[in-house]
């Protein structure tokens, strides 16, 4: 344990091989430098704790959100997507509240609170209310549909069908995120957009496969993958759909 130790005090990423190595016995020695002063420590403390587990670890990484340092700060909502865990939901509400020039740090928070199912969507709407910026706003969107709020999932539909470029594609990361048969059902007119979203080719190589993925590419894997849908072709994350693929997802989500 005194190697992991030193390992992170000197500020070494491969502390979290080690962390992961030792398992959940290393978590109370790694937790006392998760407020360590110097941010790099706290920060690859943070990331052992990811790798190593342990009990406890939600209310060192909520405590950690409101950290100055932005690295530990995005190692605590890592480790919180991690470990959603109710009893950090109020740190997760203060931080929220106390973010407000960070609106990346809001959609994050909103995104980990919409997987508690006991968070209070009475909360969560009068903050919807008073957010003012739009990404802070799609995540609290996403995590009130999530928790089966109705006017949320229609706003997030109709959010969905008129969303483009980074937003279209942030849109369908938070159907991944919803994980939910409504929100695949949505997925419709998306199936008839071509923008390419998601780079997965390399430069000159095109005998490995399309250089994008498309919004109705990513479209047709979330739909498979959700309802668990079987179509006559094989479906993977590296394909250009046809035309007549991509008819017959929107015929299987328009018939059920």
């Amino acid at each position: 344990m005194q190697e992991l130790i030193q390992k992170v005090l000197a500020k070494d990423p491969t502390a979290t091989l080690l962390a992961r190595n030792l398992g959940r016995s290393a978590a109370e020695s790694l937790k006392p430098l998760a407020k360590d002063e110097d941010p790099v420590v706290r920060e690859i403390a943070l990331r052992c704790l990811i790798e190593s587990g342990g009990d406890g670890l939600a209310s060192v990484f909520a405590n950690a959100l409101l950290d100055e340092s932005g690295s530990v700060r995005g190692a605590a909502l890592a480790g919180l997507a991690g470990n959603p865990d109710p009893s950090v939901y109020p740190a997760l509400l203060n931080a929220f509240d106390n973010s407000s020039d960070l609106p990346e740090m809001r959609e994050q928070i909103a995104l980990i609170m919409g997987r508690l199912d006991s968070a209070d969507t009475l909360e969560l709407n009068t903050r919807l209310e008073n957010e003012k910026d739009q990404l802070a706003r799609d995540g609290l969107v996403a995590a009130l549909a999530k928790l089966g709020d109705n006017r949320s999932r229609a706003q997030f539909a109709d959010s969905l069908r008129n969303a483009k470029g980074d937003r279209l594609k942030r849109f369908l990361d938070y159907v991944d995120f919803i994980n939910q048969e409504w929100a695949a059902r949505a997925l419709g007119p998306v199936l008839l957009d071509k923008t390419p979203l998601l780079r997965i080719g390399i430069d000159g190589l095109p005998n490995l496969g399309p250089g994008n993925l498309r919004a109705c590419d990513i479209s047709v894997n979330l739909v498979a993958k959700i309802l668990k849908a079987k179509f006559s072709f094989p479906v993977d994350m590296k394909t250009q759909y046809s035309d007549q693929q991509l008819q017959e997802v929107r015929n299987y989500i328009g018939s059920k």
